[in-house]
């Protein structure tokens, strides 16, 4: 077997040319104006088979496209894919396998199975694929990161982690598409397992409890509310996920490490975290620290839209911003992805675990 060539940096030169294999996403017109907000990068256009195509182009100043034209074009260097879930695997493999690089929107596809494949596409081309877990780009979760790592908690052998979809999202044909592995309980939550998995790593098993209450939110969401406990060798991760959040930002979503020298509880957006330090570590003396990077954000979901009726368009671009200047420096650069598609893997690997626990009466699952 030959070893793939990995993509030489697009430099600092070229103007960055982008393109959307997909639109129907809400997170897609945020990610496009970023775009358009950076310098020396340009938007060449977008596909899709969907009738909200043209009224998305004519909104955002863009060329509808074919993906043959987008894919044969030597100036798209990158690819946003932001089609339904049953799509992203495939357009992410046909993009990659044209050279392009690609920001594929998370989940990046509908199970392990779809994961999986990208995984094999970007070890059998050398190409970038970053997949858009953007509440990842929040100052708060830098922080907690950087405290975990630090020892500044002792140890750490209990964590607390919630996230919530709102909205009313939940009963959306976004969150009931065929072959998903959920609903909220995977499009939305997986957000949170991200963060799990990228501060603690992959448990060694779990048990969970996934709920549908007959008759209390209707016949046709998924999931109402769900808990699990991810087990590791040392320590024991507590989540729970609520579809139904009545809060509009992610003021309840909320992770909290209890360690033998002190606690740190931080929460995406808006940004926020709060140490308490117990004076047993150098440097750190007893007491508490807390930090918000504001108080009044912009509403992250803004309004519906011609082009996405179903679901509010992303109206705080500051996740974004950052995302993307990360990503470009991957392609431009050659610097490390943040977010590769081996996350994507784990994230998908593990719900589908929490699933199968639920399955059988929240017995445990090894990984």
């Amino acid at each position: 077997m030959t070893t793939p060539t990995a993509r030489k940096p697009l430099g600092h030169d070229i103007p960055l040319g982008v393109a959307c294999l997909g639109i129907t996403h809400p997170h897609t017109s945020g990610r496009v104006r970023a775009l358009q907000r950076l310098p020396n990068a340009r938007m060449l256009g977008a596909a899709d088979d969907s009738p909200l195509l043209q009224p998305f182009c004519d909104a955002l100043g863009l060329t509808p496209r074919s993906k043959q034209e987008i894919l044969d074009d030597p100036d798209v260097h990158v690819v946003y894919v932001h089609s339904k879930s049953y799509a992203m695997a495939d357009l992410t493999i046909e993009a990659l396998e044209a050279g392009k690089a690609v920001l594929c929107e998370k989940p990046a596809g509908r199970n392990s199975a779809d994961a999986r494949r990208i995984v094999e596409a970007v070890e059998r081309t050398g190409g970038i694929v970053q997949v858009g877990y953007c509440w990842r780009y929040s100052p708060s979760v830098d922080k907690m990161q950087e405290v975990l790592k630090s020892g500044r908690l002792g140890k750490v052998l209990q964590v607390r982690a919630h996230g919530g979809c709102s909205h009313d999202e939940a009963d959306t044909n976004h969150m009931k598409q065929p072959g998903d592995i959920g609903g909220a309980m995977f499009v939305i939550s997986c957000h949170l397992f991200d963060r799990v998995i990228h501060h603690f790593g992959m448990p060694r098993s779990v048990n969970a409890r996934i709920t549908k209450f007959p008759g209390a939110m209707g016949p046709t969401s998924r999931e109402d509310a769900a808990g699990a406990v991810l087990n590791y060798d040392d320590k024991i991760v507590v989540v729970d996920f609520f579809s139904w959040d009545s809060l509009p930002w992610l003021e309840a979503w909320d992770i909290t490490a209890y360690g033998t020298a002190g606690m740190m509880s931080s929460r995406p957006s808006p940004s926020s975290y709060k140490i308490f330090d117990s004076g047993k570590v150098d440097g750190h003396r007893e007491g508490w620290t807390e930090w918000s990077e504001t108080g009044f954000p912009i509403n992250w979901a803004s309004k519906k839209t011609v082009y996405s009726p179903e679901l509010a368009e992303i109206g705080n671009p500051v996740f974004f911003d950052r995302e993307l200047a990360h990503f470009n420096r991957s392609v431009r650069e050659g610097a490390p992805v943040v977010i590769p598609a081996t996350q994507a893997l784990h994230i998908s690997t593990l719900i589908e675990a929490l699933f199968a626990s639920s399955a059988q009466a929240g017995s445990e699952v090894f990984l």
